[in-house]
């Protein structure tokens, strides 16, 4: 019955996406000139793995947006140019071999610091600056974690607030959903990722209205501290009395996900209001060095995961097996009434087994898109379909999305108003 069950959600989740797959290289040296056979390489692209209608037309947008950027930067500099993903989550990389040396690096940081548009103090500057590597070892920059300083500092920083402000006229910032920038001696990799989850919808950028200061957890201390000022800190999102209520319940339920997993771990955490809903976001960085990992991923190896944990605790979960290694992530299940669930493959998208590269997604909707299809067949589906009926996340929040890579980890709590 088992591999009956795990044969149907494999059947289930190839049919809701293409392969994944990897376009044509083009080399572009004079964007002008090579810009026509950039779009042909990304037709064909979209077409293979089903993009299409609006998500065609974003995709393609920000495919000329990164290359003007580009050509702000480089202008002659050649770079090699490819896509690669699916329909749900696709990036455009950049990529040049080669450092910038003698009169060009010295043209570049003229124009990154001379102000003549104002773009260029902010985002402009922070992405001109990772091409200007002086140092041999490897550096990387990412689009999320720069929104999230500024936005820790700029109530109280004028040149945080310029800057976020900038960031909001971007249109690269807008329609990407992260760009991450690595740079060595001798290579620049730029990835611009794009998310068509459906629900992301509901929270852009470009429609944030409100979000709150950012707490840090670090120890189970912190957290029974900041579950006292939750009234205070869902206060700042201006949200009326129903989603105010459920917008602390989750906000609780995060913590109280935490306060399990806080050993390990250092924490940020902030709520946004968005105009047509609001979430939660989490960004944490492990503690653990090689041997630590070592040791939890023989413990993860051994255990037996037979007590019912919840939502939060299935999340938690993905967590903490994500920063070990992909495989962890497929394999995690849980028992009920003798059957077995495999709640770790059932929600991850995004990625191809066996990459480590772009890390690793999951997505609630698409564990309870895989659930729902099989719990009438299986009494074990059946039970952690009533779970998950039961959790008060599931019940609030349109989806749950967690991203790990690394040591990084990322997770979205999603709410749509009511």
């Amino acid at each position: 019955m088992i591999s009956y069950i795990r044969n149907i959600v494999s059947k289930i989740r190839e049919a809701g996406k293409m392969d994944y797959r990897q376009s044509e290289h083009v080399k572009i040296i004079d964007v002008n000139q090579d810009i026509e056979r950039a779009y042909n390489v990304l037709t064909d692209y979209a077409f293979d793995v089903g993009i299409n209608d609006k998500d065609s037309l974003r995709f393609r947008l920000l495919t000329e947006e990164v290359l003007r950027l580009v050509k702000q930067i480089l202008d002659k500099w050649s770079v090699e140019m490819w896509f690669e993903g699916d329909k749900r989550v696709s990036r455009i990389i950049l990529e040049s071999a080669g450092s910038l040396e003698g009169d060009k690096k010295e043209e570049l940081g003229s124009i990154a610091s001379s102000g003549v548009i104002f773009e260029e103090k902010g985002f402009f500057k922070k992405i001109t600056d990772m091409f200007m590597i002086k140092v041999p070892e490897e550096k990387t920059w990412s689009l999320k974690e720069y929104q999230r300083q500024l936005q820790a500092k700029k109530e109280q920083d004028k040149y945080s607030l310029e800057a976020w402000e900038d960031l909001e006229r971007s249109l690269v910032a807008n329609l990407a959903d992260d760009i991450e920038i690595t740079a060595s001696s001798d290579n620049i990799k730029m990835v611009v990722t794009k998310d068509f989850t459906q629900s992301l919808s509901f929270i852009s950028t470009s429609s944030l209205e409100a979000s709150t200061s950012q707490i840090l957890v670090g120890s189970s201390k912190d957290i029974a501290r900041e579950l006292d000022r939750a009234d205070d800190l869902i206060a700042e999102l201006n949200l009326d009395r129903k989603n105010a209520l459920h917008a602390k319940l989750v906000f609780e339920e995060t913590l109280g996900m935490l306060r399990e997993m806080t050993e390990n771990y250092q924490a940020v955490v902030w709520m946004e209001k968005y105009k047509k809903g609001y979430c939660l976001k989490l960004a944490a960085k492990t503690e653990m060095d090689f041997d630590k990992k070592k040791e939890l991923l023989s413990v993860a190896s051994d255990k037996k995961n037979s007590s019912a944990k919840g939502i939060m605790g299935k999340l938690g979960d993905v967590i903490e097996n994500g920063l070990l290694n992909y495989e962890n992530v497929m394999n995690l299940g849980q028992e009920y009434g003798g059957g077995y669930v495999d709640y770790g493959s059932m929600g991850m998208y995004g990625g191809f087994e066996g990459s480590l590269e772009y890390g690793m997604m999951w997505s609630l909707n698409d564990y309870r898109t895989c659930l729902e299809s099989v719990s009438e067949k299986d009494d074990a589906s059946k039970e952690a379909w009533d779970e998950l009926e039961k959790s008060i996340v599931a019940n609030i929040a349109n989806d749950v999305l967690v991203g790990v890579k690394g040591d990084k980890v990322e997770m979205t709590i999603i709410c749509r108003m009511k």
